[in-house]
């Protein structure tokens, strides 16, 4: 599986921040699955900023990106 992490989330979040979310969730699994679509997810908190990552099972691609950023695609995609 692919691993993509956006510009916003490197910026904002450690190296340290961003692997500890990627081990936790590949051995724990997402928090959120949408049946319809497969899409899985889970929310990380690190104090007041929330990372995202999420699992695309279409394209087999992990994407770690900020909230501000999961919200942006979701309103640009009209759902």
């Amino acid at each position: 599986m692919n691993v993509v992490v956006t510009p916003s989330a490197r910026e904002r979040f450690t190296p340290r921040e961003l692997s500890a979310a990627y081990v936790h969730f590949t051995q724990h699994g997402p928090q959120y699955l949408n049946a319809e679509t497969g899409l899985s997810a889970t929310a990380y908190g690190f104090g007041v900023r929330v990372l995202i990552v999420c699992v695309e099972p279409a394209v087999g691609v992990m994407v770690l990106a900020t909230l501000e950023e999961q919200a942006a695609a979701k309103r640009d995609s009209g759902e």
